[in-house]
């Protein structure tokens, strides 16, 4: 539910409530200093009156009440100025000396003097001659000069009033600006855990907040715990379905579901190359250096393999059998494959010197070209004889296929540079659109993929190709943003998703261009998937980059193959959307119990981060079937067309 911005919040109550009392205290003081005085200035100005009227009194006693004596005594304090009636009455009530004076001007405004009148009451004395009276003296003060007093005093008054009410004002607001940093704070805390990014905050000094901030840090920890947890749970059944335990690399089943995923025919065909990789003489070895030696320089060269593919996405580094191993490199020219077996070999070479061994030769490397559309087993074969012509040539060496000498498309010597020079005005690319299906088959939404259609010059180029050469040259963001481009001008109606290379989040200005592009259609959802491939190294860009887009309605996911279980547990601090599980988790998983029991694990971390999971890649109807039945809620893939 909305919260309605008519009402107040809790600090502009604050603020109001303690401008109110400032005022009311400010008000109260000045009505009660202003009455104090009035009352203090007319008990002056009555005394004033009395005390006249008896000194005049008797002085006219004394002189026997002669007129000619009074009307002197009486001129003479009158023109003292300080009352407005001095008057001699005789005894019949008649004036004998009537001295009046009318209002004088003053500085003192009319509306004051209305508001605070001074009625100082007259003061009277009686007259005698001998003992005969002569009549009364009554005397009016003139309250000229008290307004004076008392308008003079109130400014006073005023002045200093407001100068303690902006003193209490200042510390008010600071208080109350401290106090708002910390309720911000909670509130960002809650508004984070609503978008399910889940983080602690410094507990707040004041105490009812400190109780909510307190009481929310003991979730996000108890969560995290559970989570970190879940997540050493399913590492270990990783490890045990996809995972060499001795090397911590993907086994020969996840090898073999990579390899099929890049086997099988597409739209968009994949080329590359696979490197088998074979220790020499492992027994020998195990026997001259022992076990633990031996392992440490299988893990040492495991590392090295895995090192070069982290960076790319797609890539795989894997260990088949005791003294096999293979890298699968998709969309590399022969060029590139030669400079990466030498650089293996060279680094093979310094083992010696670094005690992993005792004497030179370390492996032997096979190199294979394959493409969409090849069968496993003949490229395996390939590889094989491949590696054998490599283990005659000695230790530390490769040998490269002999189909593999130029690029059969033409685009060895392709200046790949000036391809992305050109992007934005590169009218060839493409997106292919597939429906992203819930379990009832309603389309949720669109994915594209991006390709590049054939020309006269350049044959047709899929997304991986594009995007391996775009990393290559570190202009993955360029081809990201012309991907969002594409689909805001040319994707259907609904929502859409489109794949972002975590890359991209090294350039300074992706973020802001990204939001550029997706403020002109503002009618827009997107979604973007990154892949998590080389998202660790730019974490915080992807968490600032999540932010950014989601608060525009748009939405973030995360592609896993399920090797990396301690980064899909901090996907939370990021406040993703869904999960994207690779085709190599879901492929059969109607006749895999491990990685079934591996996916309903998965399923149990996205819902305690309240996040979807979607199935990519789906291609038959009982892994759909299973898929569903796990609880897997969004699908996409040949089965679900």
């Amino acid at each position: 539910m909305p919260v309605s911005r008519k009402k107040l919040s809790l600090i502009q109550r604050l603020s109001v409530l303690i401008g109110l009392i400032v005022l009311l205290s400010i008000g109260g003081a000045l009505i009660a200093n202003l009455l104090h005085a009035r009352s203090y200035l007319e008990q002056q100005l009555n005394a004033q009156s009395v005390d006249t009227a008896h000194g005049l009194a008797l002085m006219l006693t004394q002189y026997h009440a002669d007129p000619v004596m009074a009307q002197t005594l009486l001129n003479s304090s009158f023109d003292q100025g300080h009352f407005s009636l001095i008057r001699w009455e005789g005894v019949d009530r008649k004036a004998l000396v009537n001295l009046a004076s009318p209002q004088p001007e003053s500085d003192v405004p009319g509306w004051f003097r209305g508001l605070l009148p001074l009625e100082p009451s007259p003061g009277t004395a009686q007259v005698s001659n001998g003992w005969m009276q002569a009549g009364r003296i009554i005397v009016q003060s003139q309250p000229n000069y008290a307004y004076l007093s008392l308008w003079r005093g109130a400014l006073h008054t005023v002045y200093w009033l407001c100068a303690i009410g902006i003193v209490a004002a200042l510390i008010g607001a600071l208080d109350i600006r401290q106090m708002k940093r910390q309720l911000a704070s909670v509130v960002r805390q809650a508004q984070a855990i609503s978008e399910r990014r889940f983080h602690k905050i410094p507990i707040p000094g004041i105490p009812d907040l400190a109780e909510v901030a307190l009481a929310m840090n003991h979730m996000v920890d108890r969560l995290q715990r559970y989570l970190d947890g879940l997540r050493d749970e399913l590492d270990l059944m990783r490890q045990k379905v996809l995972t060499d335990n001795s090397t911590g690399l993907p086994n020969r089943e996840a090898f073999e579901l990579r390899l099929g995923g890049l086997l099988k025919e597409e739209e968009d065909p994949v080329r590359g190359f696979l490197f088998l990789v074979r220790v020499a003489n492992l027994m020998e070895l195990n026997q001259r250096l022992g076990g633990s030696k031996t392992d440490a320089l299988l893990k040492r060269l495991a590392d090295d393999l895995s090192q070069r593919c982290q960076p790319h996405p797609g890539w795989m580094a894997t260990r088949l059998r005791g003294a096999d191993f293979a890298m699968l490199c998709p969309e590399i020219d022969s060029r590139e494959a030669c400079k990466l077996a030498d650089e293996l070999c060279a680094c093979w070479g310094r083992y010696q010197s670094m005690d992993l061994i005792d004497r030179p030769g370390v492996a032997n490397l096979a190199i294979v070209p394959f493409h969409s559309g090849d069968g496993r087993h003949q490229l395996l074969t390939q590889a094989n004889q491949t590696l054998s012509l490599a283990e005659a040539k000695g230790g530390n060496a490769w040998e490269m296929d002999s189909r593999a000498g130029a690029a059969p498309d033409g685009l060895l010597d392709f200046n790949w540079q000036s391809l992305f020079d050109s992007i934005h005005d590169d009218h060839a690319l493409r997106l292919r659109w597939y429906p992203v299906c819930l379990a009832d088959g309603s389309v949720a939404w669109q994915e594209g993929m991006l390709y590049r259609v054939q020309t006269e010059q350049l044959p047709q180029m899929s997304a991986m190709r594009l995007v391996a050469h775009a990393l290559r040259l570190g202009r993955s963001a360029a081809l990201d943003l012309k991907t969002l481009e594409l689909a805001l001008r040319e994707g259907p109606d609904g929502r859409l998703a489109i794949n972002v290379s975590p890359a991209s989040l090294n350039a300074a200005d992706f973020l802001p261009q990204a939001q550029q592009l997706l403020g002109r259609h503002p009618k827009r959802r997107i979604h973007f998937e990154f892949d998590e491939a080389g998202l660790a190294d730019n974490w915080q860009a992807f968490v600032a980059f999540a932010r950014g887009v989601r608060v525009a309605g748009h939405r973030v996911a995360v592609e896993i193959q399920g090797h990396n279980m301690e980064l899909v547990a901090r996907l939370h601090e990021a406040g993703i959307d869904y999960l994207v599980l690779d085709h190599s988790l879901t492929h059969n998983i109607h006749q895999d119990q491990g990685r079934e029991a591996l996916l309903r694990g998965m399923l149990r971390m996205a819902s305690l981060m309240v996040v979807e999971l979607e199935a990519k890649g789906v291609a038959s109807p009982q892994d759909k079937a299973s898929l569903i039945e796990i609880g897997v809620q969004l699908l996409t893939g040949p089965a679900v067309k």
